[in-house]
């Protein structure tokens, strides 16, 4: 069953590491991994859990952004696709290629003559086999493809090639990787203060959030890697009288396939606001999410939720999208809200047309600060951070020689062909469909989960016991949100979060933590509340 990825304690902390990490999403995540395969020694902390704040509620693609050529960011969509083919090799259970559709209505701005163009750049791009290459349709072929289609206006539209991942178990895998390769990992751990020595920063003071332990942290280098919470770690090193962001709140909503008949991803636009919009069916066709909502948010980063607003905005685009289906409030299964950490743009700028390309800055105490940016380039921002980090070393420490980047060659955890081969016969045996399941969640590391525990799904849920107990005891989940959120996905599916399987967790929660009862009953009180939060049940203001 090993490795075995564990918290790191206080004892186990180098005197001095090369680099330290403030955040634990898929910018902190793949900065570390790239850091530790180069030899640095790395620490990575984050607040809350891995993947808990954007990287867990993303749209969950890979992808090139097709939309963004109408911008003309064509630097950013070149450098996606490509990442998109660099995630199929070395993340091959968490990369899955589906086809999509993108829909052409009268009165759209783009024609097929344009679209065609823009799928053609897209293809041509990610240099992917010709089989993948885009086909353009018309409108009785798009209806044939999939018949519940608004049919009023339809012209046709393109079908091309992009990739569905899980993202919050992306970020898990990349820190695995990172965690094998000697990096030092703590979730619910915050940077609560910076430790200067001859003016610059040396490292930061963390508090243990489950625990109340402070630790210094001693560092030749730290890097700022938080997100929406950039500005707030900025705020330790300086104050901050600009923000560096301008975050926007991206809302989904998750129906059932059965209310909402649609086996084909589809971009579309909003009839309210014209806004680019895709209903995606998910890999075992169960349900459908639809997003995404673009609009300010200014409150706390730890708090976003669906308003009965944005509910109501991705309603009307579900209705327009399959007419016949006339889905309300009360077919809405679950929905999700994140923060998209976008560099503040210049004034008027749109939300929908303000750049996705991120931003690397040093402060004048020596803080390496990155902002912006989406998951599909991650591992080229990581390799960035860490390129920065290294002249930061070279010029301040003396550091000489370091080995460069193989981020994009070595597989991620779970993404090794030999380690899958092996993870197929180890599930072989498991019941139902279990076995597709894991290897579709976790990849080579599918017969860990599977030697974790027993393979009896628990009532009212798909988990099982082997699920929860390889999250506790191998993914370093110290809660139950942890479990039933980032580690197994339950709550974006389910409509009570998979209430049923709280006890349980709870239970090996408090075998392997030793928590008292008070700390299990909040923990169950937490994630009761935030599934709740999530459901509707709290509308705005």
């Amino acid at each position: 069953m090993d490795p075995v990825v564990k918290r790191f304690a206080p004892s186990d902390l180098p005197a001095r590491a090369d680099v330290l990490i403030i955040g634990g999403g898929i910018t902190g995540a793949s900065a570390a991994r790239d850091a530790a395969l180069r030899g640095l020694s790395t620490v990575l902390v984050e607040r809350d859990d891995f993947a808990s704040g954007t990287s867990s509620r993303s749209s969950k693609l890979i992808h090139g952004g097709l939309r963004y050529l109408q911008t003309y960011q064509f630097r950013m969509v070149h450098e996606s696709v490509h990442e998109r083919e660099v995630m199929m090799r070395i993340a091959p259970h968490l990369a899955d290629l589906r086809p999509f559709l993108y829909l052409l209505y009268r009165g759209y701005p783009e024609g097929k003559a344009l679209l065609n163009l823009g799928l053609t750049f897209y293809d041509a791009f990610s240099r992917a086999p010709l089989r993948r290459w885009h086909r353009m349709l018309g409108r009785d072929a798009v209806l044939r493809r999939e018949p519940h289609l608004n049919p009023d206006g339809l012209t046709g539209g393109g079908l091309y090639h992009d990739a569905m991942t899980d993202d919050a178990r992306l970020v898990i895998d990349v820190l695995e990787s990172a965690w094998r390769a000697g990096a030092l990992l703590a979730n619910h751990s915050e940077a609560t203060g910076l430790v200067h020595e001859r003016g610059r920063v040396a490292g930061a003071e963390v508090t243990d959030r489950i625990t109340g332990e402070q630790t210094v942290i001693r560092a030749r280098t730290v890097v700022n890697a938080a997100g929406p919470w950039v500005d707030r770690v900025l705020g330790l090193e300086r104050p901050v009288t600009q923000p560096t962001l301008r975050p926007t709140k991206g809302v989904h909503l998750v129906l059932r396939t059965e209310d909402f008949p649609l086996q084909t991803a589809v971009f579309l636009r909003s009839p309210s606001d014209n806004r680019v919009v895709w209903p995606t069916p998910t890999a075992d066709g169960r349900h459908v999410y639809i997003g995404t909502t673009d609009t300010d948010f200014h409150g706390s980063p730890s708090d976003v939720v669906a308003d009965d607003r944005d509910i109501d905005y991705l309603l009307e685009v579900a209705n327009h999208t399959l007419p016949d289906a006339n889905v309300g409030p009360e077919h809405v299964v679950a929905t999700w809200a994140g923060l998209r950490p976008i560099v503040a743009p210049t004034p008027g700028t749109s939300n929908s047309d303000a750049s996705r390309e991120h931003t690397i800055t040093e402060g004048p105490t020596g803080l390496i600060t990155v902002a912006g940016g989406k998951l599909t380039t991650a591992r080229i921002m990581g390799r960035q951070i860490v390129e920065h980090a290294i002249e930061q070393l070279r010029r301040d420490h003396g550091i000489r020689s370091v080995p460069t980047s193989t981020t994009g060659t070595v597989p991620i955890a779970g993404g090794d062909p030999a380690d899958r081969f092996r993870a197929e016969r180890a599930v072989a045996t498991a019941p139902g469909d279990l076995a597709q399941r894991w290897l579709r969640r976790y990849g080579g590391n599918a017969g860990r989960v599977a030697a974790a525990g027993t393979h009896e799904r628990i009532a009212g849920t798909d988990l099982t016991d082997a699920e929860i107990r390889y999250a506790v005891d191998h993914e370093m989940a110290m809660t139950v949100a942890d479990v039933l959120v980032r580690r197994t996905g339950s709550f974006f599916w389910s409509a009570d979060g998979d209430a049923a399987a709280i006890d349980r967790v709870s239970d090996v929660l408090a075998e392997g933590r030793r928590y008292p009862d008070d700390v299990r009953k909040a923990q169950q009180a937490d994630y009761k509340d935030w599934v709740a939060r999530n459901r509707g049940r709290r509308t705005s203001p």
